[in-house]
């Protein structure tokens, strides 16, 4: 039996797909090197085109790790010249909030030690180097993250960039 991913969706099976998203860029053209981010994402049982995605973005804006999107099998020559998928669009929302995170003030051991500390807190963490892109899943006291993401940037920890908030604190 296929695990239940919500009340309306359930996971085809246990292998990930890569969907293939164009960057959204900047007023300054940011960023430079990079047209498109490339996802993990698990296939549903509803359609053969509908995903879960499984992956936390670093530089897309308006998608989250469980989210359910559609995605096209297409040649794509700026990406391969085999057929990849190519984002469709969103198909429903899975509450999950993304921040992308800027290490500043290292302290010893990080990022692996900053990596650590934010898994300790229920949160999904990958990482490029100094670069923390973080997901915040609906489980997890929203308002908690935000006053300690706040407060460590304040202090100068690292600067913080919303990725894609669904689900916003307000006591």
């Amino acid at each position: 039996m296929p695990a239940t991913v919500s009340r309306k969706w359930e996971i085809a099976g246990d292998y990930f797909v890569e969907v293939w998203f164009p960057i959204e860029k900047d007023k300054d053209g940011y960023p430079k090197s990079k047209n498109w981010e490339q996802l993990l994402a698990r296939p549903l049982l509803e359609s053969e085109d509908y995903f879960q995605i499984e992956s936390v973005p670093f530089f897309l804006k308006n998608v989250s790790r469980g989210d359910v999107i559609q995605a096209r099998l297409v040649c794509n020559p700026e990406i391969s010249d085999q057929e990849v998928f190519c984002f469709d669009r969103i198909v429903d929302r899975g509450g999950h909030n993304t921040y992308r995170l800027l290490l500043r003030k290292k302290r010893p051991g990080d990022p692996q030690e900053t990596v650590a500390e934010l898994m300790q807190k229920g949160l999904v963490v990958e990482n490029e180097g100094d670069f923390i892109a973080i997901d915040v899943p609906p489980s997890v006291d929203q308002k908690a993250v935000d006053e300690y993401l706040v407060a460590e940037t304040r202090a100068g920890r690292w600067e913080m960039q919303d990725g894609c908030l669904q689900t916003i604190a307000t006591q």
